[in-house]
């Protein structure tokens, strides 16, 4: 398969993506870094699981209106996007008002947490599904780069602002977010209308993964509510070394390699576990080293996650919309649970719960859930719930048209951009579609045309076809 150059519109998504999650990460984390003082750690960091909670809360209101639509078609109306920036700058912006008139309310700050919340939920869903369709294909490692490039935003707010101007920076991130998304929509002819029976059957089908998925999250979240008890250099740190471990693991995996969903998740399982062992053991160093695996392992863990819903509804046709939101809800409900767990045992104040039956229980239910819930390699395939590649976005080609063009490619010696419109061709769409789809003016397309017909030595789309056909 010829790889698509890096286009203005493809940028523009990573960018926007980008800016996206780097609100994100601002808002759940540099912000807490250094929290409010207008209350205690347990009642600042409630406000983090307020904030998950109210993203898990998004995603099943919007899960329903999706399927008593049966359509994927509500998740494309204009007033998400609007959505994404009002409701997402509640949080920054009332640390902004807090900097600049003294004021402290907790029902406010909670308020801000779950409205940035739900933006999460409704603006992860946009970007994600614009991203898959708006052709960021092999090469480019997508996921990789936004997380990475977000990551780098993030931990540069996290050490060098403070509080108030973290909030401002967030604030911009998500109003160029949102112009962008805005912008790009409508140009990338994205909107889907696809039934949402067959993906909810399918998700269905591997309710046990779920629940793995669930319980794996818990101790991401755990692990976090107490590294936030250490010192915030610490913190930073580890974050710093999370996103330079997925974008190496993006690198690594995101180049053509092939990993079963199933066996990924088993990895991490296999680290967190070794993990919540090292945290049982007695000594500060080993407790902290323990919470940096799982850090490390919640990065890497969303990255594979991310592909695989991708890959998952390009391959099967799913609508992206639905799936991508479908699929993290497990993940981001594990998490928001290890969140309120870890904000009630710093609550309860009891060290031997906190490192010793917590952690041992968790490695219990990943032995239980692993052993089984979780399927094998060949029941992971039979099932279908296969990363093809766990970070890439790309767009789905039939498997025939695919060999036909890379057959013709490499007898005719077309060029990469000769190749993107060849497939077009093949599929029978004409120079103003291949144009639309491609970014391209479609004088320059109509070149490309010529150029193949003049390269494999015909003269119209029918004797080009007929042609193909043959090889």
């Amino acid at each position: 398969m010829q790889h698509k150059s890096l286009g203005f519109m493809q940028l523009a998504i990573i960018c926007g993506f980008s800016f996206y999650y780097a609100w994100y990460l601002i808002s759940f984390f540099a912000l807490f870094v250094s929290p409010p003082a207008i209350a205690t750690f347990v009642e600042v960091h409630v406000g983090q699981v307020v904030f998950f909670g109210a993203s898990v809360l998004a995603t099943l209101v919007t899960l329903v209106l999706f399927r008593r639509s049966n359509s994927s078609i509500i998740g494309h109306a204009k007033l998400l996007i609007l959505a994404t920036a009002v409701l997402g700058l509640a949080l920054p912006a009332l640390v902004i008002a807090g900097n600049l008139v003294s004021f402290a309310s907790l029902p406010l700050f909670y308020g801000a947490c779950f409205l940035s919340g739900a933006s999460m939920a409704i603006g992860f869903m946009l970007w994600e599904n614009l991203s898959t369709q708006g052709y960021l294909n092999k090469g480019v490692l997508a996921h990789g780069t936004i997380f990475c490039a977000g990551g780098i935003v993030f931990l540069c707010a996290a050490l060098f602002l403070s509080n108030l101007d973290m909030s401002l920076l967030a604030s911009l991130l998500l109003i160029a977010s949102t112009a962008l998304l805005a912008f790009i929509t409508p140009r990338c002819n994205t909107t889907e209308n696809k039934p949402i029976e067959p993906v909810r059957d399918y998700f269905r089908k591997v309710w046990n993964i779920d629940v793995v998925v669930v319980v794996l999250n818990i101790s991401f979240g755990y692990a976090f509510i107490l590294l936030f008890g250490y010192d915030k250099t610490l913190l930073v740190a580890t974050m710093a070394a999370a996103v330079a471990a997925d974008l190496i693991f993006s690198i690594i995996f995101g180049r053509g390699k092939w990993l079963l969903f199933a066996g990924s998740v088993r990895v991490c399982v296999a680290f967190a576990s070794c993990a919540l062992i090292l945290l049982v053991l007695p000594g500060e160093t080993t407790s902290l080293v323990a919470l940096c695996i799982l850090v490390v392992f919640w990065f890497i863990f969303r990255t594979i996650n991310g592909g695989s819903l991708t890959d998952l509804a390009n391959a099967h046709s799913f609508p992206v919309l639905y799936s991508s939101t479908r699929g993290k809800l497990s993940a981001n409900a594990g998490f928001t649970i290890g969140l309120g767990l870890g904000v009630a045992v710093v609550a309860a104040a009891q060290p031997g719960i906190t490192t010793t039956y917590i952690p041992l229980a968790l490695v219990a239910a990943f032995i239980f859930t692993a052993l089984f819930l979780l399927p094998f390699d060949g029941e992971s395939a039979t099932a279908g719930y296969k990363t093809l590649a766990l970070v890439d976005m790309h767009v789905p080609y039939e498997s025939g048209i695919k060999h036909i063009c890379e057959s013709a490619t490499e007898q005719y010696r077309l060029s990469p951009r000769e190749s993107e419109v060849l497939e077009y061709l093949v599929k029978g769409r004409n120079a103003k579609h291949a144009a639309e789809k491609l970014f391209l003016s479609e004088s320059t397309v109509k070149t490309h045309i010529s150029n193949i017909y003049r390269k494999t030595g015909v003269h119209s789309q029918q004797e080009l076809l007929d042609k193909l056909d043959k090889i």
